[in-house]
């Protein structure tokens, strides 16, 4: 056995142990459960039936769907949601990277789109897409 593959086996071992003093037996057996169900699936999905979206899972559908309507050339996303959050703001930064993610800004910045959640279109702004729970905008120039 190489070196790297003993490297390895000690650290899987390490976390293993860690893993089994650390959590109650129920909660590792849940995680083992999610691990086996969602191995196989898409990365969005994945995402979906995990924690980190757990606060407002419809947001991370508009924010995949935002993603994969968002037009070529975008040079950043202006988030428009009502009662913002720092976590959808971290969401939004994690999963629309690498495009710069800004949290109500008053005013959009150049070749950057609106990501509006949850509400209204703002008056004179450019439908560029309706994605599920919002759309993409282009502010007015």
């Amino acid at each position: 056995m190489t070196l790297r593959k003993r490297i390895a086996l000690a650290a899987f071992s390490l976390l293993l142990v860690l893993c089994l003093v650390r959590e109650s037996p129920g909660e590792l057996g849940q995680r083992l459960r999610y691990l086996d169900h969602y191995a196989s699936q898409d990365l969005p999905v994945r995402r979906l039936g995990g924690s980190s979206v757990a606060f407002d899972r419809r947001f991370f559908i508009f924010l995949e769907s935002a993603r994969r309507r968002m037009p070529s050339g975008v040079s950043g996303v202006a988030l428009y949601v009502p009662h913002a959050t720092e976590q959808q703001l971290y969401l939004a930064s994690y999963h629309l990277a690498p495009l710069p993610v800004l949290l109500s800004p008053r005013r959009v910045p150049p070749a950057w789109i609106a990501a509006v959640y949850g509400q209204s279109s703002p008056p004179g702004w450019l439908l560029i897409a309706r994605v599920s729970g919002g759309a993409l905008l282009r502010p007015p120039r």
